[in-house]
């Protein structure tokens, strides 16, 4: 009887001890996935200085998209409430769960908000291999503004 309870309370402590496969997933490092390839985003956040956080779902009136290859990004945004063109391209390095995006070219509307040659670095969080965050955080490193992408296959 004391071995098969012995028995019992060993294989209960193994197996509580084990990381369910979800909980693998989600603990693998960041840079383990890849940006390569088409996104599109499909909603946004903006942060506000007391802690709240507002979402937005992105329409046919807001569309974004990012395109990665190995070494270069290019992101393009059409409103139909604002003419301005929206694009920017250049070099990117991925880096412990952050993103510098190397702007060397970019749209008239673009260089008002960003100078040319700028480095704008983000945080990325993978949701899963097809969806990630990237977040826009201030000198003191609170967020300030999210994006939610969505990989196009």
């Amino acid at each position: 009887m004391k071995s098969i309870l012995l028995l019992l309370c060993t294989t209960i402590l193994l197996s509580c001890n084990q990381k369910p496969k979800a909980e693998l997933k989600k603990a693998a490092p960041t840079n383990e996935l890849d940006l390569k390839g088409a996104w599109k985003m499909t909603s946004y956040l903006n942060y506000s200085g007391d802690g709240s956080v507002d979402t937005i779902k992105t329409s046919e009136k807001f569309i974004q998209m990012k395109m990665f290859s190995e070494k270069k990004f290019m992101w393009n945004r059409f409103t139909s409430y604002d003419s301005s063109e929206w694009f920017g391209s250049g070099n990117y390095t991925f880096k412990n769960d952050t993103l510098a995006e190397h702007t060397e070219y970019g749209s008239e509307a673009l260089l008002t908000v960003l100078e040319k040659d700028s480095i704008h670095r983000l945080d990325i969080v993978f949701i899963n291999e097809d969806s990630y965050m990237q977040t826009e955080k201030d000198s003191l490193g609170n967020p300030i503004y999210g994006e939610i992408y969505h990989r196009i296959k």
